[in-house]
């Protein structure tokens, strides 16, 4: 009886009783409770993520890689033309400051101011902007005049003078990383009438393919006589051919115009050759270039310029 008596009073104890029924109790159970509930979700979401992410697989990567290529390959000629297109705007924009400074010195009556040049920023030979460029009282509209003279080009510079019975003159060098080069007579001959023709045809749809624009041409340099293949540089087949592209010695199959020129023969022809046409269709510029020299006329072939590039 004693011993029951003892059971009943541990059961019954209105002391643990109220413990287990206090707040305090709960104070405690219900945030373990609470954590270990939140823990279970958590590591179950985790098992769920952990199964639902896959990784690409080969032939993706494969499809993404020849995208990305094919992106690069459109959007790079566009993005060189557009930086080349900057670079010329700054020189321009150069000149201009040099024309006004000039002026500025001939207004404080200097009768025969000091020159004003500096290089040039652009990399590819030829004007970037449309014909005609004005910078001051100068024009250029595809021909040389007395006031404005030669291409800009690659490492070129641009000189600002002045002269009393001509007024400003800017003179462009053609690109040429060299200390000054010997000139050369010689003639473009016939070569200069059937170029001259070929101006007519520059509005004909047939001009638009890579056929377009390209023949086999002989010219006199210094008394040698030279055959080669000739291209006209503006066309639209080979126009973008020629960004970034600097004049050096090279044989016909190294021309830039040949990864785009479609009718190749096995003719030996002796270096290459490209030229573009002025007002009216003049020859503005003729550039021949063969495994050991780079030669340039700008007078339609009367006198050569070696532009040759010093070996560095």
């Amino acid at each position: 009886m004693t011993a029951n008596r003892e059971k009943e009073k541990i059961r019954y104890n209105p002391r643990l009783q109220n413990f287990f029924t206090s707040k305090w109790i709960h104070v405690i159970i219900n945030p373990l409770c609470e954590f270990t509930y939140g823990r279970n979700v958590m590591f179950k979401k985790m098992k769920k993520s952990k199964e639902s992410v896959q990784g690409f697989t080969l032939v993706e990567l494969i499809i993404i890689v020849a995208i990305l290529g094919v992106l690069v390959a459109i959007l790079a000629p566009a993005y060189t033309k557009y930086i080349e297109k900057s670079r010329a705007a700054t020189d321009l924009a150069n000149a201009k400051s040099a024309y006004n400074e000039l002026m500025m010195n001939v207004a404080e009556k200097e009768e025969d101011p000091e020159p004003i040049s500096f290089k040039l920023k652009q990399k590819h030979p030829g004007w970037q902007s449309p014909l005609p460029i004005t910078v001051g009282s100068a024009s250029f509209d595809g021909i040389n005049t007395d006031n404005w003279v030669g291409t800009p080009g690659r490492n070129g510079t641009c000189v600002v003078s002045y002269e009393k019975n001509k007024g400003v003159i800017f003179t462009w060098s053609g690109g040429i990383d060299v200390a000054v080069r010997p000139t050369y007579n010689g003639k473009l001959d016939e070569t200069l009438t059937t170029l001259k023709k070929g101006y007519k045809r520059i509005g004909d749809a047939n001009m638009n393919n890579n056929k377009a624009f390209f023949s086999n041409q002989t010219f006199y340099i210094n008394g040698e006589r030279y055959t080669t293949r000739v291209y006209y540089a503006d066309s639209s087949a080979f126009k973008d051919a020629l960004i970034g592209y600097t004049p050096k010695p090279a044989s016909y199959d190294q021309s830039p115009f040949r990864k785009v020129e479609n009718d190749y023969d096995h003719f030996t022809h002796q270096g290459f050759a490209y030229y573009t046409y002025g007002k009216d269709g003049s020859i503005n510029m003729f550039t021949y270039v063969n495994e050991n020299k780079v030669y340039q006329t700008t007078d339609e072939g009367k006198t050569w310029q070696d532009i040759t590039p010093n070996e560095k």
